[in-house]
Parts: C-alpha cells; structure tokens; sequence
C-alpha cells in the first residue's frame, strides 16, 4: 500500500527551471499507464530536413503508442517552406509510423499555423478548441493511416 502523506503535506507552487518536477510527474504518469495497460511503450519518430552542409531546415516528429501516433512537432524554416519538404517528411514520418504499427495519425495546429496543409494530407478536424477570446482555435485533427 502506498505511504501515509501524513500532516506535513505541502502542496505550492515552484520554479521548475531544472526540470525535476516535470521529470518526476512524466515518470509517474508512465508508470501508472504502463501498469494500467501492460507493453505500453512510446516511441518516437523522427524526420529531419536538412542542406547539404547538414544545417536543419525542418521536419517532423511523431510519438507512437500501441496503434496511434500523435504528431508532436512540424515546422520548417522560411528556405525549406513551399517545395514540397513538409509533405514528404509527413509521407515518410506517417509511412514509419504505419510500418511500426500505427492505424491511425492524429494532432493539433493553431488557426494561424496549418490546418489547410494537414487537410490536404488527409486529416480532418475531429474537435476545435477556442482561445484567445476567441480569436484563434485549437484545430484537433486526424487521419487513417
């Protein structure tokens, strides 16, 4: 059983500038979902576009649990925008993703970043999520695989 808290229990606000609460929070909601769902693991995928002196342009990251990957990151610089680069790395990450096992590819863009780009690789929107008074959105999307 789990140890008694007891009285001297603080709970506060603090500056995590090293990190070690978020790194004990995430090791803890790991091993709580690894112990609720058995060969639950993450892994990640990664694409990189870059020059032919290796400096990044862009490109895109995915995070693969069981059938799902949640695209986490895609960004390309303002030199690699407009040729093609973001939809071939999203072809190559989502074709990884699917090797690995995933049905399914879902995430979320800002009303002033993507969306028409990820509507044109597929994904539709399945939940919008309002902010800033109003004025952007959160655009929930997804796509089988």
């Amino acid at each position: 059983s789990p140890p008694d808290l007891g009285v001297a229990v603080k709970i506060a606000l603090e500056d995590d500038k090293g990190g070690e609460v978020l790194r004990g929070l995430i090791d803890g909601i790991k091993g709580f979902n690894k112990a609720a769902v058995p060969g639950l693991e993450s892994n990640v995928v990664t694409v990189a576009i870059r020059d032919g002196d290796g400096v990044l342009h862009g490109g895109a990251v995915g995070r693969i649990a069981l059938d799902s990957m949640y695209v986490e990151v895609v960004w390309n610089d303002d030199c690699a925008r407009g040729k093609g680069l973001g939809t071939q790395a999203m072809q190559m990450l989502e074709a990884e993703a699917k090797r690995r096992g995933a049905a399914e590819s879902w995430l979320y863009t800002m009303s002033f970043q993507a969306k028409p780009f990820y509507e044109k690789l597929g994904y539709a929107q399945f939940a919008e999520l309002p902010w800033d008074g109003g004025k952007q959105a959160r655009h929930f999307m997804r796509k089988d695989l």
